[in-house]
């Protein structure tokens, strides 16, 4: 996933003042593009590595930067809530997929957006498993070779 790409999916944002955005990120130059997108919007971006590797890539880039272990408790600090989630990490490294997006759907506000950027073999399975989540209004967008899966927290669901 290149900052291009990451770019198109900037729009999904809200335009609103105190945004929160949030990046489990893969690349640099993803990381890079959405860095410069909510510095000029405003918003306030935190980025997260779940590998060694990815986080010295990130070094330098304008955002806070964590390095996370998959396996903490809770993934936002100070129990700050998310209005946007974009997600290119890569999935099959992940080792327990649904506990991610858990810990991710709590970490969201009420009808926020989360934005999974895959491989359109990995689609159907991954809007199914969002379903079963109570993730709503789920959808893939075409993006070259990859398919970003676009979901909502939806106000009122049970918690998970």
């Amino acid at each position: 996933m290149d900052g291009v790409r990451i770019k198109e999916l900037c729009g999904i944002i809200p335009n609103l003042p105190g945004v929160r955005v949030y990046l489990f990120a893969q690349e640099a130059a993803e990381a890079q593009a959405l860095s410069q997108f909510c510095a000029q919007a405003g918003h306030y971006l935190e980025i997260a590595a779940l590998q060694d590797e990815i986080y010295k890539k990130l070094e330098g880039i304008d955002a806070k930067i964590r390095r996370i272990d998959e396996h903490k408790e809770r993934y936002n600090q100070r129990s700050w809530l998310f209005d946007t989630i974009f997600v290119t990490y890569d999935l099959s490294k992940l080792d327990n997929q649904e506990e991610f997006f858990k810990k991710i759907y709590r970490m969201m506000k009420n009808a926020a957006d989360l934005i999974v950027i895959i491989e359109p073999s990995q689609s159907e399975k991954l809007q199914e498993e969002l379903q079963e989540l109570n993730f709503v209004a789920i959808n893939p967008i075409e993006l070259g070779q990859k398919i970003a899966v676009t979901a909502k927290k939806m106000h009122g669901w049970t918690r998970v």
